[in-house]
């Protein structure tokens, strides 16, 4: 008997959910930051502290520090530095050139942080072919032994022969970043207040244009008008403003 009641709940139960239609699953919330690979930004002039940072923290973690004897001729045989969040000390020939490769595991931009600057050759052991250098420039952090940066576009899987040298003591230590490791997204602060419009932003490894902040939410950025508007500022009541973009008024 009591068989016969569950069946019979259950079939009432069915006919409900189809006269109501099918169970919508919740909408996921989209991800935020790009899933695919970013070359480096045409309009990008230097990287920012974040991949700088980054760089500097393991070139000056003794326990990252990796030793390589450089090999005396470019050659895909030659020892890899490709392990990531690694810095390598490179033992180069006296008083003459040294190559190591590197096999990048995603296509994307590459920084090679070094100690010195010195020449700094990427060529594609495939095709022979030397990759040019998107962006180059030195860097100055302090407490950090790293001086000079160059930036490559490169293709995963692919064995590329890093030929650089010679060198101070024959001897450079060299810090690969993948700069999708360390993109930050900013936005436009247009009033300066230190919050950003949500709808205009950049997402990028490299200095941010001017008036931009990784502070977002701010309901008006209206230079001038909109400074005192922003999550942060103190509700008024009575004055028909959202001063603190919380959604409402006091």
């Amino acid at each position: 008997m009591m068989k016969m009641k569950r069946i019979a709940l259950g079939a009432l139960l069915s006919l409900g959910l189809m006269a109501c239609g099918p169970m919508e699953e919740p909408t996921p919330e989209p991800l935020f930051e790009e899933q695919d690979t970013q070359a480096l930004e045409a309009s990008c002039t230097s990287l920012g502290t974040g991949i700088t940072t980054h760089a500097c923290v393991h070139s000056g973690n003794p326990t990252d520090h990796l030793a390589r004897t450089a090999s005396a001729t470019r050659t895909t045989s030659a020892p890899a530095i490709s392990t990531k969040h690694k810095a390598y000390d490179l033992a180069l020939p006296s008083g003459a050139e040294g190559s190591v490769t590197y096999v990048p595991a995603t296509t994307g931009s590459y920084a090679f942080y070094r100690t010195q600057n010195v020449p700094f050759t990427v060529i594609n052991g495939s095709t022979s072919a030397t990759v040019a250098v998107a962006l180059s420039h030195t860097v100055s952090s302090s407490g950090c032994s790293l001086v000079y940066v160059s930036v490559h576009d490169l293709t995963a899987g692919t064995t590329y022969i890093v030929a650089t040298g010679p060198a101070s003591g024959n001897a450079l230590t060299v810090v690969p970043e993948f700069l999708d490791d360390s993109r930050t997204r900013y936005y436009q602060d247009a009033d300066g207040d230190g919050y950003g419009n949500s709808a205009t932003s950049v997402y990028t490894a490299c200095t941010p244009p001017s008036g931009y902040t990784t502070q977002r939410f701010d309901c008006n950025d209206t230079p001038v008008s909109g400074v005192g508007i922003n999550p942060g500022a103190t509700e008024v009541c009575g004055n028909g403003i959202d001063d603190n973009c919380d959604g409402s008024q006091c």
